[in-house]
């Protein structure tokens, strides 16, 4: 490590051998922030010190300068990243995945959200969807679904974090049929499978108390206050090719969101 002068923080020599682009399971720059959180994790960029500049950390990884830049971005909102003029950007934090909310404002976030945490598929059935659950899903009587149901745990498994269910097409269920731990978004799967992008997400959030069926799963306890959070994804025609929710316990999320004055 270079040393920048007495009392002030080091800047740790980039080293990327270890970074393996994969284009199809995140943007880029998501890519390029998990990268970085996993040396930070590991202590090769340590708190306190400063982190390659934007120029070679592009030039090690081979991605732009933009690319690297947006990474940092992410990395500084989730606080474990921090960056002065004329000095450079700082570790202020390891790994902060327990902090930071879990809720998804986009596209993107689901992507990030996936690829930070597993679905240990527990339980999986063809169903047919009658009653309640036709109504729910939006669809016709009768209407074919894999279903699919666990636990989704950060990478560390330490504890879980919410108990999640999934509906999928019947006739995309060879996407998943065989998936027993997720590591990417589900929905993703589908559209690597198909070759089309989903079109729309439809996200809804609601409290709900806990069941003692599903507290025992996420090590919680029946009757606590959780979130529930139920996702409809559609392709080309509104066509609903995936329902999903996942119920978070009271303490492990934050939901929140910035309103602004209008113009």
């Amino acid at each position: 490590m270079a040393t920048l002068g007495e009392g002030e923080p080091t800047r740790v020599v980039v080293d990327a051998a270890d970074w393996r682009p994969e284009l199809v399971t995140a943007p880029l720059y998501m890519q390029v922030a998990h990268h970085l959180e996993a040396r930070i994790r590991r202590g090769e960029f340590p708190v306190g010190s400063l982190l390659p500049t934007e120029n070679e950390l592009a030039a090690s990884l081979g991605v732009s300068r933009q690319t690297v830049r947006q990474a940092i971005g992410t990395l500084r909102a989730n606080g474990q990243l921090s960056a002065r003029k004329g000095v450079g950007t700082r570790v202020e934090a390891g790994s902060n995945f327990d902090g930071k909310r879990f809720i998804a404002h986009s596209r993107s976030e689901l992507f990030e959200i996936a690829s930070q945490t597993e679905f240990v598929i527990t339980h999986k059935e063809e169903i047919s969807a009658q009653g309640r659950l036709a109504v729910e899903l939006g669809c016709r009587p009768g209407r074919k679904f894999l279903h699919m149901s666990g636990v989704r745990y950060p990478a560390t498994r330490h504890k879980p974090y919410s108990w999640n269910e999934v509906y999928v097409d019947m006739r995309l269920a060879p996407a998943v049929r065989d998936l027993n731990v997720a590591k990417s978004a589900i929905f993703h799967l589908i559209e690597d499978y198909t070759g089309e992008k989903i079109q729309e997400i439809q996200q809804d959030i609601k409290p709900i108390i806990l069941t003692a069926e599903i507290a025992v799963q996420i090590d919680s306890k029946a009757g606590d206050l959780a979130l529930q959070v139920t996702r409809r994804y559609f392709s080309a025609g509104r066509r609903l090719i995936e329902y999903a929710f996942q119920i978070l316990p009271a303490d492990r999320f934050t939901y929140s969101t910035t309103l602004r004055a209008g113009s």
